[in-house]
This record gives C-alpha cells, sequence and structure tokens, in this order.
C-alpha cells in the first residue's frame, strides 16, 4: 500500500479551506496524492472521498481535510471499509505509517502482511488487511461469503504479470526506465511495480517521484529501500 503525504489543508486568503461538502475536496485531493486508490491503489478518475473516520463513527469530521482520503468504490463499499469502526492507534494508514512496509504483494495478486513484523505492527498491519479487505480472493474461506464479487485481486494480478513482462524487456534495454514509469502511471498499483522493480534504484526513485503524494520520507535516501516513518514509536514504528 503506497505511503502517501498529505498536504496541509489547502488555503484561502491566508485561511484554511472550508469545504461545505466533503465532495467539494475531490480535485484538491487529486492535485495532492493523484488519482490513485489509497487502498488497493487503482488508477481511476472514478475515486470516491473515503472517510478514514467514518461519519458514522464520527459526524464532526465529515468535512475535515485530514480526515479525507480518496478510494475506489469497492474499497469503500459495505463489503468492505464502508462505515467500519476504526482506531487510528491500532491500524495503518497510508498517510500516517508507511505502508509499504505493512503488507507483502505477491504473484496472482495476493496481498498478505509482511511477514516480518512483530507485536504491535503486526496486529496493526492485521486489522487494516481486514478493514479494507486486500486479502479477498477465490477460496479464502475467511471470506466465503462476500469475495465472489470481488475483484480486485484479479487486477493486482494483471498488473503484477505486465511488470513482469515488461522487466524483460526492461533489462534488456528494449524498454527504458521511463517507459516502466509511464505504464505504471497508467495502471496504478505502486507497491506492485515496486516489489517488481525493487532491485533497480533508479527506476524505484522515478516511481516515487512520478506518483503524487508519495511519503519519500518512506524511503531510504540512497538504497530507496522503504523504512520506518515513525522510528520514535517504541510500539509500532511502522
Amino acid at each position: 500500500m503506497r505511503p502517501v503525504e498529505k498536504t496541509a489543508c489547502p488555503q484561502v486568503n491566508g485561511m484554511n479551506k472550508i469545504y461545505r461538502r466533503h465532495s467539494l475536496a475531490k480535485a484538491d485531493l487529486e492535485n495532492n496524492i493523484g488519482f490513485y486508490c489509497s487502498y488497493c491503489e487503482v488508477f481511476s478518475s472514478d475515486l470516491e472521498i473515503e472517510h478514514v473516520i467514518s461519519q458514522h463513527q464520527d459526524p464532526a469530521l465529515k468535512c475535515s481535510w485530514d480526515n479525507f482520503l480518496l478510494a475506489c468504490g469497492r474499497c469503500n463499499g459495505r463489503d468492505n471499509k464502508a462505515a467500519k469502526t476504526v482506531d487510528l492507534g491500532v491500524m495503518h494508514f497510508p498517510h500516517r505509517n508507511n505502508t509499504l512496509l505493512s503488507f507483502t504483494y505477491l504473484e496472482g495478486g495476493h496481498v498478505c502482511v509482511n511477514p516480518s513484523l512483530k507485536g504491535a505492527s503486526l496486529q496493526a498491519a492485521e486489522a487494516t488487511l481486514v478493514l479494507v479487505g486486500l486479502d479477498k480472493f477465490p477460496g479464502n474461506a475467511k471470506y466465503a461469503r462476500h469475495n465472489h464479487n470481488d475483484t480486485r485481486w484479479n487486477h493486482r494480478r494483471v498488473v503484477w504479470e505486465l511488470a513482469v513482462k515488461y522487466k524483460a524487456d526492461f533489462e534488456s534495454g528494449r524498454l527504458t526506465a521511463y517507459d516502466i514509469v509511464a505504464f505504471a502511471q497508467q495502471r496504478g498499483f505502486f507497491s506492485i511495480w515496486y516489489a517488481v522493480y525493487n532491485q533497480h534504484t533508479d527506476l524505484c526513485e522515478l516511481l516515487i517521484q512520478a506518483f503524487p503524494g508519495t511519503a519519500t520520507s518512506c524511503f531510504d535516501q540512497i538504497s530507496r529501500l522503504p523504512v520506518n516513518r515513525n522510528p520514535q514509536s517504541v510500539i509500532d514504528p511502522i
């Protein structure tokens, strides 16, 4: 899950912009973090304003810039996040944590919790995976009643296969790093492209810069490998 850096609330005449309807924040969010779902990472021009803390849980945050992300209808739908209760202290979110460390992306479109996590970091990643249901795929008994219409895994599978196909052309010189990044921007799924190309530091740097709002502080300045976003926390540094 791509870690993002939310900008401060947009300003109007030197004051925080007031959103009388949360939908009015969409253009500002797209300018900040791009046309990508904050959870599954699909590219779409039809994303929704996602309330991190749902309107049901806290109506006072309905029009708060700090409570906004962008999400696709599936991730934000009733079978997934929707109005589920959120506890920011025990879950990982892309604007607060380095969620690239929270999950592992695998061939076949599968997403799982990073097996190297322990303690509170492990529990938080597991809670987030359940919150948005990114591990829904055919045959997963955990979601037997709800995952038959959820095809997010298949979109990831297709992009993974494309990334692997293009990697051979990139390493042979038939495609440039800029070609690969252009393909990634068009399809979304930053985490998949990063996973497939993580041994190519220069290309990863281009990916980080090309996806608007990617939290650059979540990557080592030299290796571009992911690093903890909250290293001061002894409980959950992710």
